[in-house]
């Protein structure tokens, strides 16, 4: 953070050369007040790149647009005069919203056959669309760069700077620094890669990334000098906000609802982003004030801390603050103290959530309730995973008994992209149909079997975010241990580092 402001040249004039101590309290006050916002003259303004990431058309979930596009009229009512570009993977002005598909038994929209051959989540109703401002731009690796290189370099020492992305991502098992953001076309854009944009902008400019993807943690290491694994900062002024812990590593990313309306205020995204507009995504006034420290301005901090408490969706967040903590703690510190419950902002949140979930609030009595529910779920969990692999083994079987006797009468239909197959769409196709419909000792029990399979996996998120929001206590509870850790035994530069994302943090949107 000590930061010294460049030498005049020799043939400069002015005024006389301060001593070097002056000139390094100047300096450093300077520093400081353009990390408060102020650039000399006037205040800084926002800036704000929000970003929808989709890798091709059969990956594209309009929740990512519909989210992009709500957060953009968010940041616009929030802060007053800001400068906001948008960047969405389909940038034509009225991008497609595929809603889930209606469901109808009947052979019109070719419901029997797709269940027959497994197809049945495709088979959607029209789609609706989507009005997009007509700033946005395409969201391809190139376009998204030469965006942020351009205008990261454009930032001024005291604007803020904010980086928001809603799609999906894709991990690095052998370096977090590896993990993307995936785009259009199917280009991705790495840690690394971000980190060389983002040192475009200046040092002292708060720059806040708010990254809602699977694998997200690895965005992290945007603190760190060209994100590399260490403990110390590098010297821009960075902050991040994920959805996931950094060493959290899925198999892949979960499918999101197509239906823009499903779930809608359950994600990270939505519950951060609800906590800065004071309304929910629907538009209902918050149960709970985001406002912890009630000076009436909630910062991003804040934000952060509310969609921990508020968020019932299987997120797991982080913000750098805590991952600073984390990364600090000492070996030896870890297991020095596992029980006790400082009254801290970390500990106020573990109690948030205990009231929340309806558990004790502290003590053994907690530890107890937590340990009792964890293996309630996880022993529901187990019970759904047997169920669902004998249920998918009925369905199986059903599917292939009506596809054999499709098939018999008309061979074409089991070979799909050949000539004979449009011929048996083109003049069979309602017969066959009808004919699938009329075997009611197989079909009705396959749409049973399906509808109950359907209902597993929506059972098995549930029980999914029950846990996650066991974890989030337990974790609450650790950092506030934490923290009373880090304030005993931190020397100096640990103490400004953490500080210094705690300002980030804090900055106003």
């Amino acid at each position: 953070m000590n930061h010294r402001p460049p030498s005049p040249s020799n043939t400069e004039v002015g005024p006389p050369r301060l001593t070097r101590s002056c000139a390094g309290v100047i300096g450093a006050l300077v520093i400081l007040l353009s990390l408060a916002g102020w650039s000399g003259a006037s205040v800084g303004a926002t800036r704000a790149w929000l970003v929808s990431g989709e890798y091709d058309s059969r990956s594209a979930n309009p929740r990512s647009e519909a989210t992009t596009l709500w957060v953009a009229d968010i940041v616009r009512s929030v802060s007053t005069g800001a400068s906001l570009q948008t960047l969405l993977a389909d940038p034509t002005p009225m991008p497609t919203d595929r809603s889930s598909p209606r469901l109808v038994e009947s052979a019109a929209p070719l419901q029997p056959l797709a269940r027959v051959y497994g197809e049945q989540a495709f088979n959607a109703v029209p789609a609706r669309r989507l009005r997009v401002s007509a700033t946005a731009v395409g969201a391809r690796a190139d376009m998204v760069s030469a965006v942020l290189d351009k205008e990261f370099a454009a930032l001024r020492p005291g604007d803020r700077g904010l980086f928001f992305y809603a799609g999906t991502g894709q991990a690095d098992p052998g370096d977090a620094a590896g993990n993307t953001l995936r785009l259009w076309d199917n280009s991705a854009l790495s840690v690394r890669e971000m980190d060389a944009l983002s040192s475009h902008a200046p040092v002292t400019a708060p720059m806040r990334f708010v990254l809602t993807q699977c694998h997200s943690g690895g965005f992290q290491r945007l603190i760190h000098p060209s994100a590399r694994n260490q403990r110390n900062l590098g010297r821009h002024n960075r902050c991040v906000f994920t959805s996931e812990p950094i060493d959290h590593l899925r198999r892949s990313c979960p499918d999101l609802p197509a239906d823009i309306e499903s779930d809608a205020d359950l994600d990270y995204a939505s519950q951060f982003f609800s906590a800065l507009a004071g309304r929910t995504r629907a538009g209902t006034p918050l149960r709970r004030s985001p406002d912890l420290d009630g000076d009436h301005t909630v910062t991003l901090h804040e934000a952060h801390l509310h969609a921990i408490i508020e968020g019932d969706g299987s997120d797991l967040p982080r913000s750098s603050t805590e991952t600073y903590l984390e990364r600090w703690q000492p070996v030896w510190l870890r297991y020095l103290d596992t029980v006790s419950e400082p009254d801290n902002e970390y500990g106020r949140v573990a109690q948030a959530l205990a009231e929340r979930l309806h558990l004790p609030l502290r003590g053994r009595a907690l530890v107890d309730a937590l340990e009792t529910r964890q293996r309630e779920l996880t022993s529901r969990l187990q019970r759904l995973a047997d169920e669902s692999q004998r249920v998918g083994a009925d369905v199986d079987r059903l599917q292939t008994t009506l596809r054999r006797a499709l098939t018999q009468r008309w061979p074409a239909a089991a070979h799909p992209h050949t000539a004979g197959y449009v011929r048996f769409l083109a003049n069979d196709l309602g017969a066959a149909q009808r004919f699938l419909l009329g075997q009611t000792a197989t079909y009705p029990r396959l749409v049973a079997r399906q509808e109950r399979q359907a209902q597993i996996v929506q059972d098995r998120l549930a029980l999914d975010r029950s846990l996650t929001q066991l974890d989030k206590l337990m974790r609450m509870r650790q950092l506030a241990r934490l923290r009373v850790q880090f304030d005993r035994y931190a020397n100096d530069q640990a103490r400004q580092e953490l500080e210094r994302l705690t300002r980030c943090e804090s900055t106003p949107l």
